[in-house]
């Protein structure tokens, strides 16, 4: 899909065309059009169509068809920082992922028994406050009896290694997502800005000691022989925070930029029924409706809005149509 056809303020189809020489062709709509991109294309689709912030759009240069100036903005992510301890006396997935005992790890999986090709590369999780004084928890952790060179998830370490990765659950921190250009194949330009506000600094800052103490505890201290990342030189909240910035990324939970809000909020993009505001037969239905970060992954979350988007389209007689 390359953009969406209006008659009036109505989504009549869409445009749709396999690669950029191929023909283009026009899919037309019985009732709606449902957009469900993810929180980085769907954006980024609207715009393209003409749907979006004004200024943002004139710098494009797309003719402004319906300014909504919430399209693209509000982008939030869970910002992953890992912390990592080279093992001795222990074998880890870095070593079971490879040569030899790789090929045996494929014929288990193979034969349906336990592989290290079947688990995820986080094998346990917890949730924890960065603090002793939170009465709740701000920061999800995952732990993985493996290593990932640089902090690069997939690229195993050459040495063995486990990592206790963690991710604040509600950061403050906003980006947005914004069209590069009026060519619909062109990927999106994602500004998370991670960590630019002080509270989300703080909490990186937090949770690497309390990883830290975590990987030094009795039950994991008879295998550690070294601290890898962050160094063990790193002790200042400075030079803790420079490591979060190196080596932090993306937990691929991306939402938030066609927020859910009142036609009163100058950046909602959709209504309760996740109705595109001041436009007629077209809805957003995936994670970039969300207002607010979840404090957790965004996968159950993002099944339930398809559900309740499901009874809206099919009108429920039991659900109050409302629209804000």
């Amino acid at each position: 899909m390359t953009r969406i056809l209006f008659e009036g303020k109505r989504a009549v189809g869409v445009q749709v065309q396999a690669a950029p020489n191929a023909p283009v062709q026009t899919v037309r709509a019985k009732r709606e059009v449902i957009l469900s991109a993810g929180a980085a294309n769907t954006p980024k689709l609207l715009q393209v169509s003409g749907i979006g912030p004004e200024a943002v759009l004139k710098e494009l240069g797309i003719n402004v068809f319906h300014a909504l100036e919430g399209v693209g903005e509000n982008f939030h992510d869970h910002f992953m920082v890992r912390s990592v301890v080279r093992v001795q006396g222990v074998q880890t997935i870095n070593s079971t992922a490879r040569g030899v005992r790789l090929l045996g790890e494929i014929v288990k999986w193979a034969l349906g028994r336990p592989s290290v090709l079947s688990i995820s590369p986080s094998v346990a999780f917890g949730f924890t406050g960065s603090r002793p004084e939170l009465t709740e928890p701000d920061l999800q952790l995952h732990f993985s009896p493996g290593s990932y060179a640089a902090g690069i998830a997939g690229q195993l370490d050459q040495f063995a290694g486990m990592t206790l990765g963690f991710y604040q659950q509600r950061p403050y921190s906003v980006g947005y997502v914004r069209a590069r250009s009026s060519n619909p194949f062109e990927l999106p330009r994602i500004q998370p800005n991670y960590l630019t506000d002080p509270r989300d600094q703080q909490t990186a800052i937090d949770g690497l000691r309390l990883a830290r103490a975590m990987l030094h505890s009795p039950p994991l201290a008879k295998y550690g022989q070294a601290d890898d990342f962050p160094p063990a030189s790193a002790q200042t909240d400075a030079e803790l925070l420079a490591c979060a910035r190196e080596r932090g990324g993306t937990a691929w939970h991306f939402m938030g930029t066609c927020k859910m809000g009142q036609t009163s909020d100058p950046l909602a993009v959709v209504d309760s029924e996740l109705r595109v505001l001041g436009l007629e037969g077209l809805r957003v239905i995936d994670a970039s409706v969300m207002p607010s970060m979840t404090s957790g992954n965004t996968g159950a979350p993002t099944m339930m809005i398809a559900e309740k988007a499901a009874d809206f389209i099919r009108g429920n007689p039991q659900l109050p149509a409302q629209r804000l």
